[in-house]
Formats: structure tokens, C-alpha cells, sequence
């Protein structure tokens, strides 16, 4: 594997890693406002698929020569 491709690869991999920790809190919160029956949660729910998303485009947009 060339320099280029590793730095790639250990970027996804963090990447990624940040995305699996924003679904587990996720997961998280949602559980929480099922078990408390407390909509509050709900809102940090909200957060964290927004910050999912953003994960997910920003995996696109710094990495757009790959997906060409």
C-alpha cells in the first residue's frame, strides 16, 4: 500500500470510528426516551442524526476524487 493509500485508509477508519460513537449515542438516547417515556431525548436524538449525516457527506466531500 503507497503512502497516499494508507493515509486514506487511517482517515476513513477515524472516519468511520466518529460515526459508529454518534449512532451509539444515539441508539443511546433513543432507548432512554423509550424507557423514560421523556420526548426530551428525542432532541439529542435529533443532534446526533444530523451530526451522522454531516459525518457521512463530509466522508464524501474530502474524499470526492475516489468516488469520481
Amino acid at each position: 500500500m503507497t503512502d497516499r493509500n494508507a493515509a486514506i485508509a487511517a482517515r476513513l477508519q477515524a472516519e468511520l470510528a466518529d460515526l459508529k460513537r454518534v449512532v451509539d449515542r444515539t441508539v443511546y438516547l433513543l432507548d432512554k426516551a423509550q424507557d423514560q417515556n421523556d420526548d426530551d431525548y428525542l432532541d439529542g436524538v435529533a443532534l446526533n442524526l444530523h451530526a451522522f449525516y454531516a459525518g457521512v457527506e463530509r466522508i464524501f466531500l474530502r474524499n470526492k476524487p475516489l468516488f469520481l
